[in-house]
């Protein structure tokens, strides 16, 4: 009975946290009178990062290569059924403009412009690791880390943004992040299920991009 006791006040002591951190946490989110009428979009293939390219060991640069690859599927797998949203290629791209060594922005936008859309959403990605292990048993764990932001091709401005940097922890080793690691179990995730993860989470934030109501149901 005692160690009944002990556990439920543990738990409610949780909800109190969560509760709290919520509170501190909320931002001011934009309104949909305030969006701008984007009807169409351009994904361009996700790029890697360059600094500190360099200093990567052979195996960095090979799992930040495949990552590029895994990204860019699981955005087309997001984006899968939007009529209102175009994935390129790299090819696709570099057709369209093959001054790519200027301004990414500056390209971007011009590409965008070409293919006649309101704004174009590029991604970075910075970090790629596999995790050492199994699902219940590891050495180290994966850790992920991409960027993201929508350019408006009128005015060539970042209209959406987001950032995604995680190295999966224990469960209980972030009290503020306890219920929403504990939705995805007790498993060690593989960087493919973080990124996925990541992408669900940051992707869905920009009311330009988060799925329709009708589709995420």
């Amino acid at each position: 009975m005692t160690f009944c006791k002990s556990y439920t006040a543990f738990l409610a002591g949780l909800a109190m946290l969560a509760l709290f951190s919520g509170c501190a946490r909320t931002t001011a989110k934009v309104q949909p009178e305030e969006l701008l009428p984007v009807k169409t979009i351009i994904v361009l293939p996700v790029e890697l990062d360059t600094d500190g390219q360099s200093s990567r060991s052979p195996k960095e640069t090979q799992q930040l290569e495949k990552g590029q690859k895994l990204v860019d599927t699981l955005l087309a797998e997001y984006f899968s059924g939007r009529e209102d949203i175009a994935l390129l290629t790299a090819g696709q791209r570099d057709a369209l403009d093959k001054d790519m060594i200027r301004c990414r922005t500056t390209a971007a936008v011009t590409i965008c412009r070409t293919q006649k859309a309101d704004a174009v959403l590029l991604c970075t990605l910075h970090r790629f690791t596999e995790r050492e292990g199994t699902e219940y048993s590891i050495v180290s764990p994966a850790s992920v880390a991409f960027d993201y932001k929508l350019i408006h091709a009128e005015t060539g401005q970042t209209i959406c943004s987001g950032m995604f940097n995680e190295t999966q922890q224990h469960l209980l080793a972030d009290m503020f992040q306890f219920f929403k690691k504990a939705k995805r179990g007790v498993k060690w995730l593989s960087a493919e299920e973080l990124a996925r993860d990541g992408i669900q989470q940051k992707i869905s934030d920009c009311p330009y991009l988060k799925k329709p109501e009708s589709a995420a149901k």
